[in-house]
């Protein structure tokens, strides 16, 4: 072979062998990328499950429309979950989805629909009274210490029970929470109420002697204060089976419920004559001994009476008695004595709470304050008693010194007023004081010691330094008024959300446990 011709072969096996190495090489790139391809594929597959199992898709997603604004579905779970609270801790089975629990079987509501439908209504109201509140001139600067207030005890409460702020915020109002949502509807709802107090405030004052006579005029019934006494006589319970345990018929147990009835109406009806008699009605209830009893009850409006013998109640003439059968159950004997309109007087008042200190046991039960801990608070009460009568003796004085100590969150922020206070309002001991036989005239001032019930989670001990300031409208006088004011603010708001017409989106079904 010659040298050209071997040379030849050596480049054409080499090349060969090249050939061969750059297809293998060729190959290995395409399965390379294909790999790659397909685990860049999975790697984006695996990131987005992990954002849409986060909810962070869901949360942006359009739940509802309110007038021209669109909530999101984080935006509507506040008021979703705020809807469910209370069902929640009561009522749901947590092992159950809100959709499979019913509210009304007969219209087939589910607990789902249920808090939809408030969440819809709620966010309307506050869509509506916040664009108000904002063409009154109102700001958010306005309420930015509450709202800091009321975030740092959000957080403190999240840290006392284990979680994070954001963690916390999601297990009180659903997955979807978000620390901006949350704190930006949270000061709206802050604004809100300032608003609706201001306007609630001008409505109450509004009403004249001659808007409050009548109403009373019209509503008569509701605002009477009615003095009754009632004997209620039980029929004996009839079982559905024998002393020896043999099943009764149900016309042996009609005719054993029969009887029980017939025995129970004789002795209603012997306490009805007896009373008919001049028997003193003390003493009838004494001799009769009936199964319950009161002389001398009380009720404010007749909606108050127990329905099962309101009618036969207001039928009567005074200290005239009936006699009322209530199904199968037994019998009223029941007493009319007078109706009135409440004339007492209410009183306005301002007070200055000092709290004696308390602390709590290993089972974290409160415990009342100890001896020092009330020479502690009494010597504080007296001292700013002293530094009220150092000063000028007006109402307005008093109210700069509850605002500066006052403990009482109610009213350390108004001059510690509280206006139109009727008899059995305030706790017992300040009660007395203020409703004394003896009456007050605006200006007296004292400090009166109140302990309270450690069975009570909201119990308080301390002392209040009370100022007298005056006698006001009577005790039916004020309460309608609280009644046209609730009704007026009623139809404020649906005049102003009547507008915002509400409607679900598709991002809603990211709703409902």
């Amino acid at each position: 072979m010659s040298a050209s011709r071997e040379k030849k072969q050596r480049r054409g096996s080499s090349s060969g062998k090249s050939l061969q190495l750059s297809q293998e090489q060729a190959a290995y790139q395409r399965k390379v990328r294909t790999y790659t391809a397909i685990g860049v594929v999975t790697v984006v597959l695996v990131a987005a499950l992990l954002i849409w199992n986060s909810g962070f898709f869901q949360s942006r997603a359009i739940a509802a429309k309110v007038g021209d604004t669109e909530l999101s579905v984080t935006e509507l779970s506040y008021y979703y979950n705020d809807a469910r609270y209370i069902y929640a801790q009561y009522v749901l089975d947590s092992s159950k989805s809100d959709a499979e629990q019913m509210y009304n079987e007969e219209e087939g509501i589910t607990y789902r629909d249920y808090f939809l439908e408030q969440a819809l209504e709620n966010a309307q109201r506050d869509q509506a009274l916040y664009a108000a509140a904002i063409e009154a001139g109102h700001s958010l600067d306005e309420v930015q210490e509450q709202l800091s207030e009321q975030i740092a005890a959000m957080k403190k409460s999240a840290a006392t029970s284990g979680y994070s702020y954001a963690s916390y915020l999601k297990a009180m109002a659903g997955r979807y929470m978000t620390p901006a949502v949350y704190e930006d509807i949270l000061a709206k709802q802050l604004l809100i109420s300032v608003y609706a107090s201001e306007i609630q405030e001008e409505k109450y004052d509004s009403f004249t002697a001659e808007d409050l006579e009548a109403y009373y005029k019209e509503h008569a019934d509701e605002v009477d204060t009615f003095d009754y006494s009632y004997l209620y006589f039980k029929a004996a319970a009839v079982t559905s089976s024998d002393a020896e345990g043999n099943e009764r018929t149900e016309e042996e147990i009609a005719q054993l419920k029969a009887e029980a009835m017939e025995a129970a109406k004789a002795e209603a009806e012997k306490a009805l004559a007896s009373y008919n008699d001049g028997t003193a009605l003390s003493k009838v209830i004494t001799q009769s001994e009936p199964d319950n009893s009161s002389e001398h009850a009380s009720a404010v409006g007749s909606a108050n009476l127990n329905s099962v013998y309101r009618d036969q109640l207001l039928d009567l003439e005074a200290n005239q008695a009936a006699l009322v059968e209530y199904t199968d159950n037994g019998y009223y004997v029941v007493v009319f004595h007078s109706r009135a309109r409440n004339e007492a007087l209410t009183a306005d008042v301002r007070h200055i709470l000092i709290r004696a200190e308390t602390t709590t046991d290993d089972n974290n039960k409160t415990v009342a304050p100890s001896d020092e801990a009330w020479s502690t608070a009494e010597t504080k009460a007296n001292e700013i008693l002293a530094e009220f009568e150092a000063g000028e003796h007006t109402a307005e004085a008093f109210g700069a010194l509850a605002e500066e100590y006052s403990e009482d969150g109610g009213s350390n922020t108004n001059g510690g007023l509280y206006e139109r206070v009727a008899d059995g309002d305030f706790v017992e001991e300040l009660n007395d004081w203020m409703f004394d036989e003896a009456g007050h005239q605006p200006g007296d001032t004292a400090v009166i010691r109140h302990e309270g019930d450690t069975s009570s989670s909201s119990a308080y001990w301390g002392y209040h330094v009370v100022y007298f300031q005056d006698w006001n409208e009577s005790v039916w006088a004020s309460n309608v008024r609280n009644t046209l004011t609730s009704q007026s603010m009623t139809q404020w708001q649906e005049q102003l959300t009547e507008p915002y017409q509400t409607a679900l989106a598709d991002g809603a079904k990211h709703l409902g446990n």
